[in-house]
């Protein structure tokens, strides 16, 4: 459906009564809110799904206090649901990463509204003190007018000058470098890639790491929030959670970094990516950790698994009507018809071949 054809038929929900009364029928339904950064500069405009303006952000908690949604931190939420006693349209709000933005913008408007928050970080860049790698890589490649890059002499294996005219060779040599410079190099090393990286694409990375437009905090802004009263959480190290032992040891680095700082045990977690599996809940569960969130959309409920707790990742480009419908649970009825529809749609369509279904 086009987009202002989704929009309008929301309009004329609302208009209808329709989100009131989805909000009573699902008042049982969690709403956990996902955040990533708030943009210094032009990170909306970048990434849309990854930072939303300060803008965005203020109208999203002006209409949370207008509809006078109780906004609840995490874990005073998941005790509540499980004693039965979860307000009508609870909302927790979360942010993932831990941006400098979040701090500088986010923070502010957090004590404005006087609503809680719970920040998961991951911990490897808050020690480099230097631009995510990957996303510099990213945003240099978006900020660039080169018209083509030659990868001599950066330490990657392809040879031949990359045309950044077409979509996909150029993000596959993006794609390279922030690989190789991920596991292949230390931070001087990463350091060194990107600034070379910078001069050939005619980029000023040294504005890139001045504006801290990609940093996340540091641990005495994280220690900051956590006496503001934000809930500090887990993340992993490196920002990724492997389906093998090395995951235990992601979250144990992590935790050895934002415990003494926060000066509190951490029980909360949530995966990197929003990429999960049952397989990680052992380690989960031995780690002593009691909720995961993931970046799968929709409401929870008492039986929700709390290691696999449902969000809604907002963003900069979505409007307004988007976000009320979310907010009032009638985002998910139309994902529950859909889903509904298309089961049986499927249950009257061809039966599979049983040597393929039995694969």
């Amino acid at each position: 459906m086009p987009i202002h054809l989704k929009r309008a038929l929301l309009r004329v929900s609302k208009w209808a009564g329709l989100f009131y009364m989805v909000r009573i029928v699902l008042k049982d339904g969690l709403r956990i809110l996902c955040y990533h950064g708030i943009a210094l500069e032009d990170e909306n405009a970048f990434r849309a799904s990854l930072f939303v303006s300060p803008q965005t952000l203020r109208k999203r908690l002006s209409i949370l206090a207008r509809y006078q949604v109780p906004v609840l931190d995490l874990e005073t939420a998941l005790t509540l649901q499980n004693e039965g006693k979860l307000p009508r349209g609870a909302t927790v709000i979360t942010f993932d990463d831990g941006f400098y933005g979040v701090y500088r913008h986010g923070l502010p408007l957090l004590e404005e509204f006087s609503f809680p928050a719970t920040v998961y970080i991951a911990t490897q860049y808050t020690l480099e003190h230097a631009p995510v790698f990957r996303l510099a890589v990213q945003y240099m490649f978006w900020k660039t007018s080169k018209r083509s890059l030659d990868p001599e002499g950066l330490g990657l294996s392809r040879i031949g000058v990359a045309s950044l005219l077409n979509e996909t060779e150029k993000e596959q040599i993006s794609s390279d470098i922030e690989d190789f410079g991920e596991f292949h190099c230390n931070k001087e090393q990463r350091a060194a890639l990107a600034q070379e990286l910078a001069k050939r694409l005619d980029v000023d990375y040294s504005k890139i790491c001045a504006s801290r437009v990609l940093t996340l905090m540091n641990p005495e802004e994280i220690r900051a929030m956590a006496a503001a009263g934000v809930n500090i959480q887990l993340h992993t190290h490196h920002h990724r959670f492997p389906e093998d032992e090395s995951a235990a040891r992601e979250l144990a680095e992590n935790r050895a970094v934002l415990e003494p700082v926060v000066g509190k045990a951490l029980s909360h977690f949530c995966y990197p990516s929003g990429i999960w599996s049952k397989k990680h809940w052992p380690w989960l569960e031995s780690a002593g950790i009691s909720s995961a969130t993931t970046c799968e959309p929709g409401l929870n409920f008492r039986d929700t698994p709390r290691l696999a707790l449902k969000r809604f990742l907002d963003r900069d480009d979505l409007s307004d009507i988007e976000f009320e419908a979310e907010i009032s649970g009638f985002a998910e009825l139309l994902r529950w018809i859909r889903r509904a529809s298309g089961n049986l749609s499927r249950s009257h369509s061809r039966p599979a071949d049983p040597l393929k279904a039995a694969c």
